[in-house]
């Protein structure tokens, strides 16, 4: 599946396809539960919805709705805004679910195994609750640092209006928060991201799995930013262009079951505009279960490289092959120090005596066998 040494992006990214082709079906099942499913309705409960009440609000607003019009477009903005943040809070918790499966497949197929579906969730036993858990804390986090942020913003816009400022110095002032408060969340998803991959294939729990991330991208977060972003353009891109094709198409063939939008509701939403939302979705659903799979496989690949880095993770898998020895290679190890390759860069280590790959074959007198176990009978 990957050589058994440091890994290159090309490394990386060619073990992230191969996991995928040579399981994909599994695969794509488990995102199409968690990430497709929930997408789906997220996008038909939240556009619809939103119609809806818009509908509703311009009725209390026009004072054609009954009752208190107030109260009605109260209601109405607090709906709305449970549809446009609740709902989809659901589909990306089960995206961030995802990765726990994708990673014990991986790391299955390391070990050249193949996972099933039921095989998967049995190796997550007792696992899973701890994904969730930091799903929860991770929202709760942002919660937290959201509120200061707008705290920080409305104590900035009181001060600006206090002193009388420009708008030029309270543009800047805005701009430099926003840029301040985009670097904070990618420090930390950074710093963060081998989270869940921790917890599905070493069994940590929530704190011992955050803390091994911390560390992991400890010297490396610069490598691991530029990777996991390089990865999250090229296949939002990717998906964009094979979805757009698909979504104009799905919204033209619409109109074979409204052409001419009279069987709208009261809502406002008619039959067409239902059909060409539930097509338009899975198709584009369809491209984003596979990227998301992608990704997290990308994640998984990451997360080993420093291990093997920092941890000697190659040797133990290498161990594991030939002895069975240690039973788990993905269980906790502690870290060890490995001198670097002779002529490699920082980026690359090795171990005594390892050749280094990129060095031509040095040809000579073949060398005796290495005795493995105790010499056979008559010097065989």
């Amino acid at each position: 599946m990957i050589p058994l040494r440091p890994l290159g992006l090309g490394d990386v990214l060619a073990g992230a396809f191969t996991v995928f082709r040579r399981n994909a079906r599994v695969l794509l099942l488990w995102s199409l539960l968690l990430s497709g499913v929930l997408g789906l309705v997220s996008t038909l409960v939240s556009t619809l919805g939103r119609q809806s009440l818009q509908s509703r609000m311009f009725s209390a607003v026009d004072g054609s709705g009954s009752g208190d019009a107030d109260t009605i477009f109260a209601g109405s903005v607090l709906l709305y805004l449970v549809l446009s943040v609740a709902v989809p809070f659901l589909a990306w918790l089960a995206r961030g679910f995802l990765v726990a499966p994708v990673a014990v497949d991986t790391g299955q197929r390391v070990l050249g195994r193949r996972g099933t579906f039921r095989g998967l969730w049995s190796l997550l036993a007792g696992r899973r609750l701890s994904v969730v858990w930091w799903m929860l804390l991770q929202l709760a986090a942002g919660l937290v640092v959201g509120v200061l942020f707008g705290v920080v913003v409305v104590g900035f816009v009181g001060a600006l209006t206090a002193s009388n400022s420009g708008v030029g110095g309270f543009v800047l002032g805005i701009i430099g928060m926003v840029l301040g408060f985009i670097v904070l969340v990618t420090f930390l998803d950074t710093r963060f991201a081998f989270t869940v991959a921790t917890i599905a294939l070493e069994g940590r729990g929530v704190f011992a799995a955050a803390a091994q991330s911390w560390r992991l991208t400890r010297g490396a977060f610069w490598r691991t930013c530029g990777i996991r972003l390089l990865v999250t353009v090229v296949f939002s891109f990717a998906a964009g262009i094979a979805s757009t094709p698909l979504t104009i198409g799905a919204a033209l063939f619409s109109g074979v079951f409204d052409p001419l939008g009279q069987t709208g509701t009261g809502s406002g939403v008619s039959a067409g505009a239902v059909v060409a939302l539930v097509v338009g979705s899975l198709l584009v659903i369809a491209v984003q279960c596979i990227t998301d799979v992608l990704s997290a496989s990308v994640t998984t690949f990451l997360a080993i490289d420093r291990r093997i880095r920092t941890e000697a993770l190659d040797q133990r898998i290498a161990s594991h092959l030939e002895t069975g020895q240690p039973v788990d290679p993905f269980a906790p190890a502690p870290p060890v120090s490995r001198p670097p390759w002779p002529g490699a860069g920082p980026w690359q280590q090795g171990w005594p005596g390892q050749q280094d790959p990129r060095q031509p074959q040095q040809y000579g007198w073949p060398q005796a066998p290495q005795q493995w176990g105790p010499p056979r009978p008559g010097g065989q």
